[in-house]
């Protein structure tokens, strides 16, 4: 019996949960202004329970609530830490607009940091060819997801940096922070926990975290330039979450051992 077949119910359900991300996100921009923070808590849960799922479905419960605790633990004492201190992210501060917080760090922020964990991991997996490789890929492509994110964000009005910066008024230094923290987490991941290497083929259950990757690389994008921080933000993260999201889907597609 292959892995596929012993656990239908999470791919039925990464699948339905990724269906409604798309029609969630697809309406986000539209959504008036009093919903903005409802969708925004939904559009993170949606994400959240599909990443979960698909790493569930592929490698087991063990693997994806492993992994998705340790993004939401690391992501949020670097948050804590970066309020804090203005290390290693820089000088920020969150509004009051996501609620509730702790130590004056949303939750949702801990558990994007989660949602995102299994995606960027399986693209470091399939285009690195070593345990420390795929580290290094996976924390270039959650730190190439905040290129689009942060001025999102900022923009809504949910953090801001008093200082400014030259990306679009943040420093490039958040950039440095956030790969930093990337590689502690997926460093840890890949090395200390030992996580066993399963190699990728050519199904559906292999390509959910990739395609949850690439759909967030493509909707960012158009998102950027048609609503949000405008064409030079959705230029730079359609290069920077590119750089990642290409290789990665061309491995899968070549059905390459990754």
């Amino acid at each position: 019996m292959t892995a596929v077949a012993r656990r239908p119910p999470a791919v039925l359900i990464a699948l339905g949960l990724f269906a409604l991300l798309v029609v969630a996100q697809l309406y986000y921009p539209q959504a008036p202004a009093a919903w903005v923070d409802r969708m925004t808590v939904l559009t993170v849960a949606l994400f959240l329970g599909a990443s979960v799922a698909a790493a569930w479905a592929r490698s087991g419960p063990r693997f994806a609530l492993s992994l998705a605790g340790l993004g939401f633990l690391v992501g949020y004492l670097s948050e804590v830490i970066g309020v804090a201190t203005g290390f290693p992210f820089s000088e920020y501060l969150y509004t009051e607009r996501l609620q509730p917080q702790l130590l004056d760090v949303p939750i949702m922020i801990p558990l994007a940091w989660a949602m995102m964990a299994y995606p960027a991991w399986r693209v470091g997996e399939l285009v690195g060819s070593t345990p420390l490789v795929r580290a290094v890929v996976a924390a270039g492509a959650l730190t190439a997801w905040d290129v689009a994110l942060d001025p999102q964000m900022v923009g809504i009005g949910y953090w801001e940096w008093p200082n400014g910066g030259a990306y679009v008024g943040i420093p490039l230094v958040n950039f440095l922070g956030w790969f930093a923290v990337g590689l502690a987490l997926f460093g840890w991941w890949a090395l200390v926990a030992r996580v066993p290497h399963v190699p990728s083929r050519r199904t559906l259950v292999d390509a959910l975290g990739p395609l949850l990757f690439a759909w967030t690389w493509i909707g960012e994008t158009v998102a950027h330039a048609l609503f949000f921080a405008g064409w030079g933000v959705a230029i730079a993260s359609f290069v920077a979450m590119g750089l990642f999201a290409v290789p990665a889907l061309l491995r899968l597609r070549a059905g390459e051992p990754g």
